[in-house]
Parts: structure tokens; C-alpha cells; sequence
């Protein structure tokens, strides 16, 4: 059997209150005293229950993070960069898939609520749901909740997104500027996040006066190697193609070298996301970078200052860049 919280202090020649203290990080304890007690809490491998200081604390230290597919790169990487944070303030992150329709994601928002989880992330505008909003009200009305790319009208839900409207229309700009004159956009997935970029490429073209291309792939590089090859056929005047995410324009790059295109010269790509696959593509990718990174930190900033004042929301909006690569 292991020591306990009184051999703890017998051993240190301090009160259990004081080592309660130190476990708690709690103020007001001399330095030499806090490193006696951490030094033996170390070398006798104690351990604290989580669940029996919850009990006592009515906190779980749990922060649910849920993701609708575990396989999106730049969802999993969000997921990651919040995990650490919390980790390094002492919190067990519950990450869950939550599944690809609307009747799922809100389950896992009941089962984030079963699981007594202090704060909670939704990574990924799919979550923006009459459905999902439903389950918060029902299982979730006062947890602070953040909403990576996406928004509801609740009093405990805030939100970090990215501009992608205008992160758009500047690439069509820039191609523009560039002297492309026949731009098309290949979109994917019917999201809230994709309909936003459309419109950046709808309202471009508007102002540009540029026909609108507009067509639509399935998720992999092969599917859009497939759309890229097809558009290009009814559209053999096209000299630019912006993709909604990075691993489309993977596969529209390598079907048009393998068509004899040479890129930029006789067309220009530019992916989404700024993700890991626009760096080892070859050529590597131009693409609009939708600061993950940024739109991860203030995630952890605003649920840190929500679980400190559960009355406490903020709603960040972040603007994207363009990266410049070899395929522009």
C-alpha cells in the first residue's frame, strides 16, 4: 500500500493541511517547506486521485475536446496544441470523435455532460448545428464551452474563427494581380467553413469581374485529381484553381503534371489551411494560411478565463494569410 497524504507529512515534519497545500499548489508556504514536500512526494511516486479530490472540490479537471473525425490533420493538430495547454495547468483531456452527422455530435455533447468534464472545445464548424446547439442547452447550459470555427448564440459558448471569407477572396485577388484572369475554385464538403470561402471566391469574382468556377470534389487527393482533370477539360482557358483544403490541391498539382501542365507558368494552385502537406507537396504549395496555431492558443486563453469566471465568453475572429510557394 502506498503512503498516504499523513505519511507524507509525518515525514516531512509538516501538518497534512501543508501538504494538501503544496499537492494544491496553494499559496503562503515557505520554499524550503514546499521543496521538502515535493521532494518526498517525488522519490515515494505519490500519486492523487483525481476523482476523490473532485469529490472534494466538486471539479472533475477534465476538459472534453471533441473532433467529428479523428482523421482530419488540422482538426487532430487543434486538439493537440489545446491538450498540451491544459495538460501543463493540470487537466485530463477527453478527446472524442464525434462522428459525421448531426444526431452524433450532439450524443457526444450528452456524453461530455455524463462525464462531468469542467469546459469543453469543438473543433470544426460541422458542429454548427441546430441539433448540437439543442444539446448544449439541454446537457450543457452553464459549461464554458469554445467553439473552434464556428458560432452560437449562447450565453456560454464562445468563439475563435477564422476569416476565411476574406482569406479567399485575397488569394483571388492576388492571382488576379498576377495577371490571372480565369481562376476556378474546387470546394469539398457542404460546411459552414467552406461556404464561407466560397463566398470570399464569389465575392472576388464580383468585384474583379471574373467569371465564377466553381466545382466540387470528394475528400481525397485521388477524387481531386479526378475534378481538377475533369474541370480542366470544360474550362481549358483556366490559368489559376484555389482548392478549400491543402491535400486537394495535392492531387489537382500531380494530375496536371502528369497532364504536361507546367506550374505556375500555365496554371497557378493555391490550397487551404497551411497544413503540413503544402510544405512536402512537390512543387510546394501556395496556400491561405488559416493560423491554426492562433486560433488554438486563444481557444485555451478564453476556456482558461471561462473556467476561472464560468460568466466569462469572448468571440475572436482571426485573419488569414497568404503563403507563397512554388505554385504561384
Amino acid at each position: 500500500m502506498g503512503l498516504t497524504i499523513y505519511d507524507i507529512a509525518k515525514e516531512a515534519g509538516v501538518s497534512a493541511s501543508t501538504v494538501s497545500r503544496v499537492i494544491n499548489a496553494r499559496p503562503g508556504i515557505k520554499k524550503s517547506t514546499r521543496e521538502r514536500v515535493e521532494k518526498i512526494l517525488r522519490d515515494s511516486n505519490f500519486s492523487v486521485s483525481e476523482a476523490a479530490r473532485g469529490l472534494v472540490n466538486q471539479t472533475s479537471r477534465m476538459l472534453g475536446i471533441l473532433v467529428s473525425d479523428i482523421r482530419n490533420q488540422h482538426h487532430i493538430e487543434g486538439a493537440y496544441m489545446i491538450e498540451q495547454h491544459f495538460m501543463k495547468k493540470g487537466y485530463c483531456s477527453l478527446i472524442l470523435n464525434a462522428g459525421d452527422t448531426d444526431e452524433s455530435r450532439a450524443e457526444y455533447i450528452r456524453i461530455l455532460s455524463s462525464r462531468r468534464v469542467e469546459a469543453a472545445v469543438l473543433i470544426g464548424s460541422v458542429f454548427q448545428s441546430e441539433k448540437v446547439r439543442k444539446a448544449i442547452i439541454d446537457y450543457m447550459p452553464t459549461t464554458p464551452i469554445v467553439f473552434q470555427n464556428g458560432e452560437f448564440d449562447l450565453s456560454n459558448v464562445s468563439s475563435v474563427v477564422a476569416d476565411e471569407t476574406e482569406g479567399t477572396a485575397e488569394a483571388v485577388r492576388y492571382l488576379y494581380n498576377q495577371g490571372r484572369r480565369n481562376i476556378a475554385y474546387i470546394n469539398s464538403n457542404d460546411t459552414p467553413s467552406n461556404r464561407k470561402k466560397i463566398a470570399g471566391y464569389d465575392k472576388a469574382c464580383a468585384e474583379l469581374g471574373l467569371e465564377s468556377i466553381l466545382s466540387v470534389s470528394g475528400d481525397s487527393a485521388e477524387e481531386s485529381a479526378d475534378t481538377t482533370e475533369h474541370l480542366l477539360s470544360e474550362h481549358p482557358e483556366l490559368d489559376a484553381i484555389i482548392y478549400a483544403v491543402d491535400l486537394l490541391c495535392v492531387g489537382g498539382a500531380r494530375r496536371l503534371l502528369d497532364l504536361g501542365k507546367s506550374i505556375p507558368k500555365d496554371i497557378a494552385l493555391i490550397g487551404t489551411d497551411n497544413s503540413p502537406f503544402s510544405i512536402l507537396a512537390n512543387p510546394r504549395l501556395s496556400t491561405i494560411d488559416t493560423k491554426l496555431f492562433e486560433l488554438s492558443s486563444a481557444c485555451s486563453d478564453i476556456l482558461e478565463k471561462a473556467i476561472e469566471n464560468p460568466s466569462y465568453t469572448e468571440h475572436v475572429v482571426i485573419r488569414p494569410s497568404l503563403v507563397l510557394r512554388e505554385t504561384t
